[in-house]
């Protein structure tokens, strides 16, 4: 999936912070997920300044696990904090999505607010 940078910051920030709220994850298989869930340009440089970010916000809790032959891996987990942002932005994401679907579905104009093909523009045809 290709998307303008800006307006996927938000979208990528939400889906990774939907991946942590149950189980504690760490990055390699957070990646994977994102990737298989269609962000297949989806990477280690993007993820690492988004986990920084949200970890300093307070959004996570984490966790240090040793791995063989290997240093600790860090976990992560939403927090109480973290799943009230995710919470935040689930109910921002169903607004917006209502909103670009009224408009792609109705060509920018909504069914209640269409005036009559018959309407003048408030002359009465009638008068001379």
């Amino acid at each position: 999936m290709t998307t303008d940078s800006q307006m996927s910051k938000g979208v990528l920030e939400g889906c990774v912070m939907r991946l942590l709220k149950d189980d504690y994850r760490y990055s390699g298989e957070i990646v994977a997920l994102m990737r298989a869930n269609g962000f297949g340009d989806f990477s280690e440089g993007t993820l690492y300044p988004l986990l920084l970010r949200l970890e300093k916000a307070g959004y996570f809790d984490t966790l240090r696990q040793a791995t063989n032959n290997s240093p600790p891996k860090k976990y992560y987990k939403l927090s109480a904090a973290g799943r009230e942002r995710l919470e935040n932005f689930e109910s921002m994401w169903r607004d917006l999505v209502l909103s670009v679907n009224n408009i792609l579905n109705t060509s920018g104009r909504r069914e209640d607010s269409r005036t009559d093909d018959n309407d003048t523009g408030g002359t009465d045809s009638d008068e001379t």
